[in-house]
């Protein structure tokens, strides 16, 4: 029993530290706890324990994560409604929340946009107009945006 009790609070003192940088999804936690049991020999059942304590000290909530994320990306690097899904996917996040989410909080695609190309446009000013046009659709389409929201984009821009 003591054993399984050190394993506990070695393995919830690691999750603390991982916790320290920024918030993490449960999958996060539980694939970071899988790897550090190659090194700590940790079970299943003290995974699922730590991650049930974290759960009830609200230290993991997903839906929380969510707002985090989209709120962090769209204050530093603006993208897509479509690349944030599927960055908050790739993350573990399940697909039931994110949908949820998208439907509450609906993202202003042609703003964010602007906003993401707005940073850029300077890089673009000398340039010749079509050289100037196709730089700024490609930027934007990297971030995710279509071709009509990113014309628009560039339209508003232009007017600044």
């Amino acid at each position: 029993m003591i054993k399984n009790k050190e394993e506990f609070n070695q393995a919830l003192n690691l999750v603390y530290f991982f916790l320290k940088f920024r918030p993490r999804t449960k999958k996060e936690i539980i694939a970071y706890l899988q790897k550090k049991s190659r090194r700590f020999h940790f079970d299943e059942t003290t995974i699922d324990a730590v991650v049930k304590e974290l759960e009830n000290d609200k230290l993991i909530n997903d839906e929380k994560f969510i707002e985090w994320f989209i709120e962090e990306r769209s204050r530093t690097k603006q993208k897509s409604s479509f690349v944030l899904k599927s960055e908050l996917l790739r993350l573990g996040v399940e697909k039931t929340l994110i949908d949820a989410y998208f439907n509450l909080h609906p993202q202003n695609e042609e703003e964010l946009a602007v906003k993401a190309l707005f940073s850029r446009w300077h890089r673009f000013q000398n340039l010749p107009r079509d050289e100037k046009f196709q730089k700024a659709v490609q930027f934007l389409m990297r971030r995710g945006f279509d071709f009509g929201v990113a014309k628009k984009a560039i339209d508003e821009v232009e007017k600044k």
